[in-house]
């Protein structure tokens, strides 16, 4: 890795799903290990009933930044500085509003990698919100990890805009 790529964004999307958290400790070890920066973003849209009638904006947004914190507070001191170089990562956080299907591919732009939790939503929930992982793949500026908790697994789909370059 040249070190233009170690400044790059490790960009992760975070939703509280234990998927999502397993991908943000994946973000966290790599960043770490290869000395980039980590952007964690978390994507808010009124998601019930109750959050349209009863639930203000700004609340949203204090409620989406205070996960935030709590989450990345936690997955640091879970993750620890790297074995190896014994860095912790530069992390910093944005809570968006808006739908992760746009944000994240937005937000990719000059990002080394975009880290998402692997799906577990259901049809009803892609309906209204749209497939992330799906979305992301097909319209990520840079491949895309896909983290799995369950099975310890990790998909890479490489960035669908980028073409081998023949000599």
């Amino acid at each position: 890795m040249t070190i233009e790529e170690s400044n790059r964004t490790v960009l992760v999307g975070i939703d509280g799903s234990a998927n999502s958290l397993a991908a943000l400790r994946w973000a966290l070890r790599e960043g770490a290990a290869t000395g980039s920066p980590v952007e964690v973003v978390h994507c808010w849209i009124p998601q019930t009933l109750t959050d349209v009638a009863l639930g203000s904006s700004q609340e949203l947004q204090v409620a989406s930044a205070c996960m935030l914190q709590n989450e990345v507070a936690a997955a640091l001191a879970d993750v620890g500085p790297d074995p190896v170089s014994g860095r912790m990562p530069v992390v910093t956080q944005l809570s968006r509003h808006g739908n992760p299907t746009a944000i994240l591919p937005e937000r990719s732009a000059g990002a080394r990698l975009l880290v998402l939790g692997a799906r577990t939503s259901t049809a009803l929930s892609d309906l209204f919100r749209g497939n992330v992982e799906s979305a992301c793949r097909r319209h990520a500026a840079c491949p895309v990890v896909v983290v799995d908790e369950r099975k310890d697994a990790v998909r890479h789909h490489p960035a669908p805009h980028t073409q081998a370059v023949s000599q």
